[in-house]
C-alpha cells in the first residue's frame, strides 16, 4: 500500500502503514565476531565473522586496525554471500586468523543490505604470553562439574565427620596450597551452561550457552560456526603437547567436547564424536575415557544413537583449509570404535579391560552407553558382585571409578616429554544435583576428590605440572541445612506426608530437620573402599536445594537414579519398565515424602546457579600462587599460557592493575 498515494486512510490504518514503511526503509542489523573485549595469545587462531540481517543482495567490509581485509568466504552483493547463513541472513568470513602483535586491536565492519548500511566496531585485546618454556609442561584441569563450595563441605563432612567443631581429615582439594574464586558467567548470560563454562577455561573466550569452542551465528549447520582455538590445538601446533579427555560422562557431552569440538550445538552427539577422531591432528588426541558408546556403534547394532540428524558433512572450504580441520561425512553406519584402534588407539570397555592396558601408546575407553554410572551404583555392585544392581540395568556391570580412569590417562600421557593437557571431570555432581539426589551428588564429590589425589600425587612426582581443581559453575544451590533428628528407623516410621498441602500443618519429615544446635555431629561409617557404608544413618546430612525443581523429599536414599537422559531409546525403555522413574518427582518419595515446589524451573530439574565457585591449586615451585585470589573464568586460561610458556608467575595484567588500584 502507498500510504501517500491514499487520502482515504482513518488515523489507525494510516499509522499503521507509516510503521511498515518505516520497518520497510529500516537499516540492517549487524553482528562482528570476535565480540568486544576478547582476549587472545599471540598467534592464537579465530575466526573473523561479519553478520547482518536485513534484505538482501548484501555487502560487508572488514578492517584490522584500519586495513581492510579480505573475506575468505562471502560473495559481496548477493543473497546468498557464504552460501552457509542462514536465510534472511547475510555471512562474511575470515578463518583462521591470527594477530602476533600484543596490544589492543580495533575491529571496524560494515554491512549492507539493499536498505542501507549498518557498522560495528569491537576491541579486542593480544595477550602476550612469552612463546618460550615456562615452569609448567603439563597442566591437569579436574573439573567438578557443577561443584560449589557445599558439594565440597558436604563430601569432607561424609567422608571425615567433625568433632568439637574442627574437622577430623580435609578432602585431597581441601590441601592444595592455591585457593581462589571464579565467577562463571558465559557470553550471553550471567548463568552459564557446561559448554561455555568448560570452555572459557581452554579457549580464554567466552561463548554462548549450548555452544563450544565457536563464536555464535546464524548459520544452516553449528559445525559451520565461527571457531576460537582451544588450548589443546594451540599447543600441539606449537610445540606437539598431547591431549587427554576423562570424564564420568558420555563423552559427546559438554564439558568433554568443550576441550576439542568446534560446535554451536552441544548436543550434535554423532558429529561431536567423530571430530574427536577426525581432527585428533589438531588436537593432539591421544587418550578419550568415558561414556558414550552409543555414539561409537553403527546404527543398526544395540544401544546405538547415530542417525542422520546430527551429524555433519562437507564443512566449508575456506574453514577446511584455514584450520586443517577433515570435511565430515553424514555417516549413521560408521564403526567408529574400529576407526580409532585402526588408527592406534587401544579400545577397553570395562574396569578389567582398562587396568591391565598399561603401557598403551593411546587409549580409548567407552564404560557404558550414555553416562557412566554414579559412585554410588557402581561401589554397590563391587561390594555385592554377584547382586544384580543398577548398573546391570544399565548394561555395563564393570565400570572403572574416576581415580582409576585418572591414573591411566597419566600413564598413557607421561610418556609423551612435550607435554599435555589433561581434563578430568567429575560429571555426575553436576547431573544429580540437578536431579536434586544428595547422597548420589557427595557420593560422587568424594569419587572425583580421589581424582585429585591421583593428579596431586602425579604432580608432586613429576615436576613442571599443575593441577587445577575447578567447576564449570554451580549446579543447584546446594546446601547444607542441617542434620536429621530422631534418627532413621524414626524417619521410616512416619506416616506419609504427601497430602500435607496446607501451609499451617507441619510436615513430619520437615519436624525430622535439625538446624543450629540439633544438627551436631554426623558421624558416617566409611568403608575400606573409602565411601559410606550407607547414607543412611542416623543424624545424617540433609540438604537443601535454592534452585530446585518439584520433588517430594524424603531424606532417605533413593534407591534407583533417575533416567539417565543420555541413552538411546530402547535402553530408557527397559529401564523404565524396570521401575525407574524418568524425572524426580516420579521417584519413589512421592508415595510418602513431603512435597516442594520448585522455585526455579517447575517440575523437571534444578538448575544452574550463578554463584561464583572455588579453584584450588598445586604445583611445585610458585606456579599454583597465580590462582590464589578472584578471577574470571577466562583469566584462567591465560594464566596457564603464561605459565606454560615462560611469561613470569601467571598473574595477569588485569590482576596487577586491580592490585594497582586498591593501592
Amino acid at each position: 500500500m502507498n500510504c501517500a498515494r491514499n487520502r482515504f486512510l482513518g488515523g489507525a490504518a494510516l499509522l499503521a502503514c507509516l510503521v511498515n514503511a518505516h520497518a520497510a526503509l529500516a537499516a540492517p542489523t549487524i553482528r562482528l565476531t570476535p565480540p568486544s573485549g576478547a582476549r587472545f595469545l599471540e598467534g592464537q587462531r579465530f575466526d573473523l565473522r561479519v553478520e547482518g540481517k536485513g534484505t538482501g543482495p548484501f555487502a560487508a567490509t572488514l578492517a584490522v586496525d584500519g586495513i581492510p581485509l579480505s573475506f575468505s568466504s562471502g560473495a559481496q552483493n548477493t543473497t546468498t554471500t557464504d552460501g552457509i547463513t542462514s536465510a534472511g541472513y547475510g555471512g562474511f568470513n575470515v578463518r583462521g586468523f591470527f594477530l602476533p602483535q600484543r596490544g589492543h586491536h580495533t575491529l571496524h565492519a560494515t554491512f549492507t543490505d539493499a536498505t542501507g548500511t549498518a557498522a560495528a566496531d569491537s576491541d579486542i585485546e593480544i595477550i602476550d604470553v612469552g612463546g618460550g618454556e615456562g615452569e609448567i609442561k603439563n597442566v591437569v584441569i579436574l573439573l567438578g562439574d557443577g561443584m560449589g563450595i557445599a558439594h565440597r563441605t558436604g563430601a569432607r563432612l561424609v567422608k571425615f565427620g567433625v568433632t568439637n567443631g574442627q574437622p577430623n581429615g580435609y578432602l585431597a582439594m581441601d590441601l592444595l596450597p592455591g585457593t581462589g574464586f571464579v565467577s562463571t558467567h558465559s557470553l550471553n548470560s550471567i548463568v552459564t551452561d557446561s559448554a561455555p563454562g568448560m570452555a572459557c577455561y581452554v579457549t580464554g573466550n567466552h561463548s554462548q550457552n549450548g555452544q563450544e569452542g565457536v563464536y555464535p551465528a546464524n548459520m544452516t549447520s553449528p559445525f559451520y560456526y565461527p571457531r576460537v582455538e582451544y588450548l589443546s590445538e594451540y599447543l600441539h601446533r606449537l610445540r606437539g603437547a598431547s591431549l587427554g579427555i576423562v570424564s564420568t560422562a558420555d563423552v559427546e557431552d559438554a564439558t568433554p567436547a568443550a576441550n576439542a569440538v568446534h560446535t554451536g550445538n552441544r548436543n550434535a552427539g554423532q558429529g561431536i564424536v567423530d571430530q574427536y577422531f577426525d581432527d585428533r591432528s589438531l588436537t593432539g588426541l591421544k587418550v578419550l575415557l568415558g561414556g558414550g558408546r552409543r555414539w561409537f556403534l553403527p546404527q543398526d547394532q544395540f544401544g546405538s544413537s547415530r542417525s542422520t540428524s546430527n551429524d555433519y558433512a562437507a564443512l566449508p572450504a575456506d574453514l577446511q583449509a584455514a584450520w586443517g580441520a577433515a570435511a565430515g561425512a553424514n555417516d549413521p553406519g560408521r564403526n567408529l570404535i574400529s576407526d580409532f584402534q585402526a588408527a592406534g588407539f587401544q579400545y577397553v570397555d570395562s574396569a578389567t579391560q582398562l587396568a591391565a592396558a598399561g603401557g598403551a601408546p593411546k587409549l580409548l575407553g567407552l564404560f557404558g552407553y550414555g553416562n557412566m554410572n554414579v559412585a554410588l551404583d557402581k561401589i554397590a555392585k563391587r561390594r555385592d558382585p554377584g547382586a544384580h544392581g543398577v548398573v546391570d540395568d544399565y548394561h555395563a556391570p564393570d565400570q572403572p571409578m574416576l581415580d582409576e580412569m585418572t591414573k591411566s590417562a597419566l600413564d598413557v600421557l607421561a610418556q609423551d616429554d612435550r607435554g599435555f593437557v589433561l581434563m578430568v571431570e567429575g560429571a555426575h555432581i553436576d547431573k544429580q544435583s540437578h536431579l536434586m539426589d544428595a547422597d548420589r551428588v557427595i557420593g560422587e564429590t568424594i569419587e572425583f576428590d580421589n581424582a585429585v589425589a591421583v593428579a596431586a600425587s602425579f604432580a608432586r612426582r613429576q615436576r613442571g605440572t599443575l593441577v587445577l581443581v575447578l567447576a564449570d559453575h554451580e549446579c543447584s544451590g546446594f546446601s547444607l541445612i542441617g542434620a536429621l533428628t530422631g534418627g532413621i528407623d524414626h524417619l521410616k516410621g512416619l506416616p506419609p506426608d504427601n497430602a500435607v498441602t496446607d501451609p499451617a500443618v507441619q510436615p513430619e519429615r520437615q519436624k525430622a530437620v535439625g538446624v543450629y544446635d540439633a544438627a551436631g555431629f554426623p558421624r558416617y561409617e566409611i568403608a575400606s573402599d573409602g565411601y559410606p557404608k550407607t547414607f543412611d544413618v542416623d543424624g545424617k546430612i540433609l540438604v537443601g536445594f535454592g534452585a530446585n525443581a518439584d520433588r517430594y523429599e524424603g531424606w532417605l536414599s533413593k534407591p534407583l537414579p533417575v533416567i539417565d537422559s543420555l541413552l538411546s531409546s530402547s535402553i530408557k525403555a527397559e529401564l523404565a519398565a524396570a521401575g525407574y522413574a524418568s524425572q524426580p518427582y516420579l521417584r519413589a518419595e512421592k508415595d510418602f515424602g513431603f512435597f516442594l515446589r520448585g522455585q526455579a524451573a517447575g517440575r523437571e530439574q534444578a538448575v544452574h546457579t550463578a554463584s561464583d565457585i572455588p579453584v584450588s591449586a598445586y604445583s611445585r615451585g610458585t606456579s599454583w600462587q597465580a590462582f590464589v585470589g578472584v578471577q574470571t573464568n577466562t583469566d584462567v586460561f591465560f594464566k596457564i599460557a603464561r605459565l606454560m610458556l615462560g611469561s613470569g608467575r601467571g598473574r595477569s595484567e588485569r590482576d596487577e592493575s586491580r592490585e594497582e588500584g586498591d593501592r
